[in-house]
């Protein structure tokens, strides 16, 4: 038995320690050896909530997720190798959507690293610039310089990982033997208790405080000057969201809001979200032209509203970030605000005449009965009925998910009037289909309510070994998926023209019965093929603690043929 032994332990448990006591409180874990330091940390220390996901790829979403619901990093756990590579995607989607994570990975030592070592790749700055901080730890010393470095280690990676809001990538290589001797568990557990006997309070404070910021006369004139002002919320994170920009300015200065899947927007502010509908009314844009964009939250993604917007070239563009980050793809604002951990003083705008808000109220009631009126008089199942059906079920007391493509905007197209984007997780950054479920488990886990995923087909297959992890949770989850048997957004495109082309290469329909992946990972599973069936599930048949799959086959040519119908409404 060797010092090396003991000290493994020690170095990683003093680590763990210090992300504790800094706020930290979820670790997901992968399985592997060379990590095994970091794990038997984390497993020692009983104030964190341990989750084990055996595919990292899924892991990565999953600490995604909690990131999303609390604003604090979860620490991701691997191997060294391709283990930590499968990372990556949602690394990207961290740094995209900016969402703290931290990443502890183990690795070779550097005498092993360049020789042909098993399971010994590069390591060093693998993410590139998609992370926002990486530290290669080197192998451990007991000095006591090296521990007090190991503790600002932990300070830097959380405040950098929220303030700069991204992931963090710290490396440490651990020579073998990885295991522990007898007593230095027990040590490691004695430490971890002693130091849940301690408040809450103590809490080391590595954030910004809040603030309020008054905005200069230049735009406060720029605002009062405007006479017809738009608001556009653009997706962002609910510990971030500016949402309080929009309630004030929508219900105390009469400004239209328009508001995107993402934004956290709470109904209670009146928003837009029907704007796909009479946005592609040529006739009607005109009429519709503010003279004043302001901008809360990350890049629009609706085509309706950014062909509307870009044609707005003139107007100027007042955008309010809650990141330091750049939002701009058409290159037209002209004053760029960022708000990290601020609030807006907006007591010295003037409010505006009631009726240029109402007029695009107005739009939205009458689009929102012409979806209820098109839905009514389809006899087939289509994917608008099934988000036009859930968005009505599903109260407050759910948190929900959607997959990207169609999927998110059906939510906005579909969803039903006066529903609340408040509890509403998107993963816009890069906008991939990859880890949906996955990171509706991280939010599910955080913040222990029951959650609703909406996913595409594709989508939900992409992601199937997230289901492993289902069999961990206490409360409800559901995965609803649109069961239209390939990826339809396609069809909007060009390429669907080249039908010898089209099905096998871009829409690459599947005929996979789920109901067997279901009772492999021993969900409930549930087929919803008419409406009839859909309309017979309502909300307390949902919220048993077993995950259910709610399988809904969709007619994807009626539903296609209901989105045409209505984008090329003459609602005025």
């Amino acid at each position: 038995m060797t010092n090396q032994q003991i000290n493994h332990l020690k170095w990683t448990s003093t680590l763990l320690r210090a992300f504790f006591r800094l706020g930290v409180r979820h670790a997901i874990i992968s399985p592997g050896s060379r990590s095994t330091p970091l794990v038997l940390a984390a497993a020692t220390h009983e104030g964190f909530q341990k989750q084990v996901v055996l595919d990292e790829r899924s892991a990565g979403y999953q600490a995604l997720g909690i990131g999303k619901a609390t604003g604090i990093p979860a620490l991701l756990i691997c191997t060294s190798g391709t283990a930590l590579a499968n990372y990556h995607p949602a690394i990207i989607e961290s740094k995209e959507s900016g969402v703290p994570v931290i990443v502890l990975s183990a690795d070779r030592p550097p005498y092993l690293r360049g020789t042909g070592s098993s399971q010994t790749i590069d390591q060093i700055k693998i993410f590139g610039d998609s992370v926002v901080m990486f530290h290669e730890s080197g192998e451990p010393v007991h000095q006591q310089k090296d521990y007090e470095r190991l503790e600002l280690l932990a300070k830097q990676a959380v405040s950098t990982s929220i303030i700069k809001a991204g992931t963090v990538h710290l490396n440490f290589p651990f020579r073998k033997p990885l295991e522990p001797v007898e007593g230095s568990v027990m040590s490691a557990v004695n430490a971890g208790n002693q130091q849940l006997k301690i408040s809450e309070n103590s809490i080391d404070p590595v954030f910004a405080s809040e603030r309020t910021i008054v905005p200069d006369k230049q735009l406060v004139n720029l605002i009062n000057r405007s006479k017809k002002p738009l608001i556009i919320a653009g997706p962002d994170e609910r510990n971030r969201a500016l949402e309080s920009i929009a309630e004030y300015c929508s219900n105390k200065l009469n400004i239209p809001v328009i508001a995107e899947p993402g934004s956290f927007l709470p109904a209670s502010i009146n928003f837009l979200s029907k704007y796909e509908i009479y946005l592609r009314n040529f006739r009607l844009v005109d009429s519709l032209k503010p003279d004043l964009i302001i901008r809360t939250g990350d890049q629009p993604f609706s085509k309706a509203l950014l062909d509307f917007v870009s044609k707005l070239r003139n107007q100027p563009v007042l955008q309010f970030l809650s990141r330091d980050t750049w939002q701009d793809s058409y290159n037209s604002v002209n004053h760029r605000i960022v708000l990290h951990n601020s609030q807006l003083e907006l007591d010295s705008v003037e409010p505006k005449a009631k009726e240029w808000k109402d007029r695009w109220s107005l739009l939205e009631k009458k689009s929102s009965t012409f979806v209820d009126i098109t839905l009514k008089k389809s006899k087939s199942l289509t994917d608008g009925h099934v988000f036009h059906h859930f968005s009505k079920i599903l109260l407050s007391n759910w948190n929900q998910i959607s997959s990207n493509s169609f999927t998110i905007r059906d939510l906005s197209l579909f969803g039903a009037p006066n529903n609340s984007y408040k509890n509403l997780f998107v993963n816009r950054g890069a906008a991939g289909i990859d880890g949906i479920i996955s990171t509706g488990i991280g939010i599910s886990v955080a913040s222990q309510k029951k959650l609703a995923v909406f996913t595409g087909d594709l989508a939900f297959l992409h992601d199937t070994n997230s289901l492993l992890s289902l069999k961990n949770l206490n409360h409800p989850f559901l995965i609803i998926i649109i069961n239209n048997r390939g990826g339809n957004i396609f069809r909007m495109l060009p390429i669907n023209s080249y039908k010898q082309y089209y099905k096998d290469y871009f829409e690459t329909p599947q005929k996979i019965d789920i109901s067997y992946l279901a009772k492999a990972n021993g969900l409930k599973y549930v087929q919803v093929e008419t409406l009839n069936k859909l309309y017979s599930i309502k909300e307390d048949m949902l919220s048993g603690s077993k995950p259910v799959i709610l399988d809904c086959k969709t007619d994807p040519d009626e539903s296609m043929y209901i989105r045409h119908k209505l984008w090329n409404s003459e609602i005025n």
